[in-house]
C-alpha cells in the first residue's frame, strides 16, 4: 500500500492509501481494534459495532450528510474490518471525515446508527 497522501492523518482512527498492486484505486479502511471501544453505543442501538456496522454508519452519513458520495464509493466490509473502495480520492477522504466525527462524537454515532436503515447493519 502507497503512504496516504498529506492531510489523512486527520482521519485517525480511519486508513487511507491508494493500493500498490492497482494504481488509481483507494481504500479507507477501519480495523476492529479501532472498533472495540464503541461497541457499546452500537450495542445500546441494537446493533454490533463490527465491519459491517461501520458500513452501516457509512451509509447513514452519506445519505443524511454527503448525498453527493453515494456513487462515487463502493463497500466491502468484514466483521473485522471497515473497507470503503473506489477509484475518487476525494469522495473517500470525505467520507473519511465523515467517519473520524463519528468516531470521535458518541452522540453522533448514535444519531446516524438510529437514523440508518436496519438492513445497512448486517
Amino acid at each position: 500500500m502507497t503512504d496516504s497522501p498529506a492531510g489523512s492523518a486527520s482521519l485517525e482512527p480511519l486508513t487511507f492509501f491508494e493500493y500498490d498492486h492497482k494504481p488509481g484505486h483507494y481504500c479507507l479502511l477501519l480495523s476492529d481494534d479501532h472498533m472495540v471501544g464503541l461497541l457499546d453505543v452500537f450495542e445500546s442501538c441494537g446493533q454490533y459495532g463490527n465491519g459491517y456496522g461501520w458500513a452501516g454508519v457509512a451509509r447513514s452519513a452519506i445519505r443524511s450528510r454527503a448525498p453527493e458520495l453515494e456513487d462515487r464509493v463502493s463497500f466491502d466490509p468484514e466483521a473485522g474490518m471497515f473497507v470503503a473502495y473506489g477509484e475518487d480520492p476525494a469522495a473517500l477522504q470525505s467520507l473519511g471525515t465523515l467517519l473520524h466525527a463519528a468516531w470521535h462524537d458518541r452522540t453522533l454515532l448514535h444519531t446516524l446508527i438510529t437514523t440508518g436503515d436496519p438492513d445497512w447493519f448486517d
